[in-house]
């Protein structure tokens, strides 16, 4: 069974960046492969769509997402009541570190026991139960 891998949205926008670091080229080559799976909870794929249109415009940032979702096999995953009470309960109990799409991204990565590869610095000291691999820009 190939492994099971969570992103979180600094990953896809670092792939989408100037100069992206070569840890990412490897990692999305692997996905795209299908060397490895790749889950991300669908508010993630908002966020990162944000961050994009932010920087370079919307028709860039639709086109970027689609090409995304179009080129990378991804298991999108969507919201359930279960990973949305336990996103709940880690922001009442982070809500100064984490965001909510952090939360639901956490959350799905702590309950199906997957590496979270992330952007964030300091997960490790919040979270010390999570799997992390850091990506540094």
């Amino acid at each position: 069974m190939k492994k099971q891998i969570c992103l979180d949205t600094g990953i896809i926008t670092l792939l989408y960046s100037k100069g992206k670091p070569s840890q990412i080229t490897t990692l999305f080559n692997q996905i795209r492969k299908d060397e490895l799976e790749a889950h991300i909870v669908s508010p993630i794929i908002t966020e990162a769509f944000f961050q994009i249109c932010k920087l370079r415009g919307k028709v860039d940032a639709e086109i970027t997402i689609a090409t995304f979702l179009n080129t990378y096999p991804i298991k999108l995953i969507n919201l359930n009541q279960s990973l949305i009470i336990k996103a709940g309960l880690l922001k009442c109990q982070h809500y100064d570190e984490l965001s909510y799409n952090d939360c639901f991204a956490v959350a799905y990565a702590l309950n199906k026991k997957l590496t979270f590869h992330t952007t964030e610095k300091n997960l490790g000291k919040i979270l010390p139960n999570l799997r992390i691999k850091s990506y540094i820009f």
